[in-house]
C-alpha cells in the first residue's frame, strides 16, 4: 500500500505543516523500534505522551509525523520531516484506518469473545491462508489503537483479514466495528473477563453483542449455540436485521452449520468428527484441551462463510496450532514437559485448563504454577479462592502462586484439603523460580497459567527449556 502526504492529511482531517517526503507505506507508534521511512503517529497514553519523544522518532528514521501539538522545542523538525497537525492523534489514526479499509478488496473478519478470540483468530488465519492470501493481527492488537494499526497493515492484495476486537467497557466494540466495517463477525463466548468494569456477566454479553448489532446489515453473523448468553444474541439481531445471513456452530446440536465433537483427546492432539454444512468429516488437530473445540468450530464456520468448501476446511483443520503462551508445550533438558498458558487468564479459562489437568498423563508428578488473574475488581478474592479450591483437587504434587491475592489463593488450597507442597507469595522472585527448577524431574509435567501481567513465563528459564523462545 502507498499513501501520499495529501491523502493522509485528507483522511485524518489534518493540516500539513511541512513537506519533505510525500509517499509512505508504513505506520509506526513506538520510538524504540526502527521507523525508517514510516509515518509516526504521536499517541498520548495514560503513562506516556509520544509528543515528548518526537526527536527520538526522527532519530529512529521516521519520515513524517502526525501530531496534535508541536512543542516549541521541536519546531526545528519542520526542516527535517513532513508533519501533519490534527485535532487528536488517536482519532486521526482511527479515521486513517477507516478510510484505508474502504480501499481494500479484502473480506474483513471481526472476532470478539471473553475467551478464545486470539486462538480463534490464529485458527481462522491458519485455515484460510492455506487457500487464499490472508492477513491477521499479530499478538492481541485488539483495542482502540491496535485494530486501526492492524487495518493499516493489510496488504492491498489480501483476500481476507482477520481482526481481533477486545473491550473492557461498553461501546468499545461499537467503535471498532465502525472503524473496521467487518464483513463476517463472531463472538466466541461470554465469560467473566473484565467483570471489574461490568459488574455482571449479562452486562458483558450486552457489550459483546455490539459486534452483531452495530455491524453492517449485509455482514454475515456467526453464533455459538452452546452458551445461553451467545445463543440469545440471535434474537435482537434477527429483529434488527431480518435479511442478514446468520450461521451457527455447536458441539450439542447436530443441526448447526458446524457441529464438532471430540472422539479422542490426547495430551498434544485431539481427534474431532462432525459436520460442516451437512458434509461429515474428521480431523486430528495438534492442540490441547477441550476448550479449543469451540475455537475450532468458530474458525471452521468463518471459513465456510468465506466460501471455502467443507472438504477444504476439514483438510485444513489438521494444520491448526496454538500460538505463544496458549496451551504451548515446552520440553526441558531433563525430559520433563511444561504446558505454558500464560498469555491470559480469567476464572473461565483457569477452570477450563484445570478441567483438563486430570487428562494429562505423565510418568512423574504434576506441578501447578499460577499467576494473578487481572481486572476482577471486587470479585478477585472470591475468584482466586475458587480457582485454588479447584487446583487443590486437580492432582498436583506442588502448587506455586504469585500475585496480590496469594492469601485468598491460600484459603482455597486449604479448603480443597490439598496435601502437597505449596509456595505462595505476592510476586515473582528468582528464589521461587529456582525452587521450581530444582523440583522438576524427568517425567514431570509443569502447568503454568496466569494473566499476561503476572509474567508467569519468568518461571520457564529455571526449568532449562530446550525449545523455548521468550517474547
Amino acid at each position: 500500500m502507498r499513501w501520499s502526504l495529501a491523502k493522509i492529511a485528507s483522511w485524518t482531517g489534518g493540516k500539513v505543516l511541512s513537506t519533505h517526503r510525500e509517499d509512505f507505506s508504513e505506520i509506526g507508534t513506538d520510538t524504540r523500534k526502527n521507523l525508517t521511512g514510516q509515518v509516526f503517529i504521536a499517541l498520548k497514553g495514560d503513562a506516556f505522551d509520544a509528543h515528548d519523544y518526537l526527536d527520538k522518532a526522527v532519530q529512529a528514521g521516521a519520515a513524517a509525523l502526525i501530531v496534535h501539538t508541536l512543542p516549541e522545542k521541536f519546531e526545528n523538525l519542520k526542516s527535517q520531516v513532513s508533519i501533519i497537525l490534527v485535532s487528536d492523534t488517536l482519532k486521526a489514526l482511527q479515521d486513517f484506518a477507516h478510510h484505508y479499509r474502504k480501499t481494500l478488496k479484502s473480506k474483513i473478519i471481526g472476532i470478539t469473545g471473553s475467551n478464545g478470540k486470539t486462538t480463534t483468530k490464529e485458527f481462522t488465519a491458519q485455515i484460510l491462508s492455506q487457500y487464499k492470501k490472508t492477513h491477521y493481527s499479530q499478538g492481541s492488537f485488539n483495542n482502540h489503537w491496535g485494530v486501526p494499526m492492524t487495518l493499516l497493515s493489510i496488504p492491498q492484495d489480501a483476500d481476507f483479514a482477520v481482526v481481533e476486537m477486545g473491550m473492557n467497557h461498553a461501546g468499545e466494540i461499537t467503535q471498532l466495528v465502525h472503524i473496521a466495517e467487518p464483513d463476517i463477525v463472531v463472538c466466541t463466548m461470554v465469560g467473566t473477563a473484565h467483570i471489574e468494569f461490568f459488574g455482571t456477566q449479562a452486562n458483558i454479553a450486552k457489550a459483546k453483542s455490539e459486534i452483531y448489532l452495530d455491524s453492517k446489515p449485509e455482514t454475515i453473523r456467526i453464533f455459538n449455540q452452546d452458551q445461553d448468553l451467545t445463543f440469545d444474541m440471535m434474537y435482537p439481531v434477527a429483529r434488527k436485521f431480518p435479511e442478514s445471513r446468520m450461521l451457527s456452530f455447536s458441539q450439542k446440536n447436530p443441526e448447526a452449520d458446524v457441529f464438532f465433537k471430540i472422539d479422542e483427546l490426547k495430551m498434544k492432539e485431539m481427534k474431532i468428527t462432525g459436520v460442516i454444512a451437512a458434509e461429515p468429516g474428521s480431523a486430528v488437530v495438534p492442540v490441547f484441551g477441550e476448550q479449543n473445540l469451540t475455537n475450532l468450530m468458530a474458525a471452521a464456520t468463518i471459513a465456510y462463510a468465506c466460501k471455502l468448501s467443507p472438504e477444504q476446511i476439514w483438510k485444513a483443520l489438521s494444520n491448526c496450532k496454538t500460538a505463544w503462551g496458549r496451551n504451548q508445550f515446552i520440553e526441558t533438558q531433563n525430559h520433563a514437559e511444561i504446558l505454558f498458558d500464560g498469555y491470559n487468564a480469567n476464572p473461565d479459562s483457569m477452570k477450563a485448563l484445570l478441567h483438563n489437568v486430570p487428562m494429562l498423563k505423565c510418568a512423574g508428578k504434576k506441578i501447578g504454577v499460577f499467576g494473578q488473574m487481572k481486572e476482577l475488581g471486587e470479585h478477585a478474592p472470591a475468584a482466586h479462592t475458587d480457582i485454588a479450591d479447584i487446583a487443590g483437587s486437580s492432582g498436583f504434587s506442588q502448587i506455586y502462586f504469585i500475585g496480590e491475592n496469594f492469601d485468598d489463593f491460600k484459603k482455597g488450597i486449604e479448603k480443597s484439603g490439598y496435601k502437597g507442597e505449596s509456595f505462595l507469595q505476592s510476586g515473582f522472585s528468582d528464589e521461587l523460580g529456582q525452587k521450581l527448577g530444582q523440583s522438576v524431574k524427568t517425567g514431570d509435567i509443569v502447568v503454568i497459567k496466569g494473566s499476561r501481567g503476572a509474567e508467569t513465563e519468568r518461571f520457564i528459564p529455571f526449568c532449562e527449556p530446550v525449545n523455548w523462545k521468550n517474547k
